[in-house]
């Protein structure tokens, strides 16, 4: 089988990250504010918002209540930019490289959710190889950049939105994940087949022209490829994954590396792209041909 050419996503996050804006784009040299010093304006107290603060005097919060607090707010939406920021070696957003640095202000209206607001001045296609793909999945993968700089090490963060400032264009990173209990080996399992094939949406739903919510979706767009025929996702360990590949006309497709390499690989990242440390994959085997191509692949969760 010939392997599709596919996107290394994080050499995009090399390209986000730690150098100076583009020339048209650029800040002054003494507008680079302190990691301390920057951060979006807060918007105003709504009058649910009031409500609740008066309530909290005479009432405690809940456990369910004090989590939603720390995970949400402005404050939790600084820090998370604030590290994104640290990680990548910048002092100030304006160090992006274009259109990152066009970040204008960004919230978080939910626990776990961060929306960021770009300028309107914004050029799409910039970031896109693909012609078929749109403004949103060059908004989402603007997500899935941010994810890869803090998303390990924020299990709370949930969803990334980058949307331009007039509401005309935005995308949506998520983990999907399902609330599976990881002591429950079978929802486990099914968690991660979820995450999968919810960044095989990510990547191929403009492709296809429809949501990949379904495998068959996926399987009727590209019906000689073998990730379309995933039949079974079991999970024998914690952190192990088993994927069976039913036989179909991948068999005799147009890939030259066995199809169990092939959807291993695939798999185990993209589950990964969309874990915090302790979810991840450690080690996921794939079965084809009724045992006779036999895959498995190992990945390092150290946090380096």
């Amino acid at each position: 089988m010939r392997a599709r050419p596919v996107i290394a996503l994080s050499s995009l996050a090399l390209l986000a990250a730690g150098c100076s804006a583009a020339p048209e784009q650029a800040a002054p040299a003494d507008s680079t504010v302190s990691a301390v010093a920057e951060s979006s304006p807060a918007a105003k107290p709504t009058a649910a918002f009031r409500e609740t603060a008066e309530s909290a005097e005479t009432s405690p919060p809940t456990v369910a209540e004090a989590d939603a607090n720390v995970n949400s707010g402005q404050a939790w939406a600084d820090s998370k930019i604030e590290m994104w920021k640290e990680n990548s070696g910048i002092k100030s957003t304006k160090g992006f490289l274009y259109p990152y640095n066009l970040m204008a202000s960004w919230e978080s209206p939910s626990p776990g959710v961060i929306n960021i607001f770009l300028d309107n001045s914004m050029e799409f296609g910039t970031q896109m190889p693909q012609s078929y793909e749109t403004n949103e999945d060059e908004l989402r993968t603007m997500g899935l950049i941010m994810f890869e700089s803090v998303g390990e090490a924020s299990p709370e963060l949930e969803s990334v939105t980058f949307a331009t400032e007039n509401g005309k264009h935005s995308g949506t990173y998520t983990r999907a994940r399902t609330g599976a209990d990881p002591k429950d080996r079978k929802a486990w399992a099914e968690e991660k087949f979820v995450q999968w094939l919810d960044s095989m949406n990510d990547t191929y739903e403009s492709f296809c022209h429809s949501e990949i919510t379904e495998l068959e979706v996926y399987r009727n767009c590209l019906p000689t490829d073998p990730h379309g025929y995933v039949e079974k996702v079991e999970s024998p360990a914690f952190g192990e994954l088993v994927v069976t590949l039913e036989d179909g006309p991948w068999i005799d497709g147009e890939y030259d590396i066995p199809a169990s390499v092939f959807v291993g690989s695939n798999m185990s990242i993209r589950i990964n792209q969309k874990a915090a440390q302790g979810e991840k994959v450690e080690k996921l085997t794939v079965i084809a041909r009724n045992g006779a191509d036999t895959h498995t692949e190992t990945i390092s969760t150290a946090i380096n």
